[in-house]
């Protein structure tokens, strides 16, 4: 059995993601993680030996820190309703 195939039988999830994976991970292409990574706005990648690699963690937190968009939000109730 492959460690690909250990991991997926026992449902582990990489903490460190190559760049595509990470880029599949947050849904975007390849390119644009780059371009995002560029300009600061992801986190840039760890070194492990001689790769570069993303931490799970803090793709996370990049994501939970996006702000909402507001316009698509529900109305609130108003005092007419």
């Amino acid at each position: 059995m492959t460690v690909a195939e250990a991991r997926q039988r026992h449902g582990i999830m990489p903490r460190l993601l190559r760049r595509e994976r990470a880029a599949i991970y947050l849904d975007m292409s390849a390119a644009t993680f780059d371009k995002l990574v560029k300009e600061r706005l992801l986190p840039g990648p760890k070194k492990l030996c001689s790769l570069k690699v993303w931490d799970r963690d803090e793709l996370d937190a990049f994501a939970d820190h996006l702000p909402r968009d507001e316009s698509l939000a529900p109305a609130a109730p108003s005092d007419w309703d």
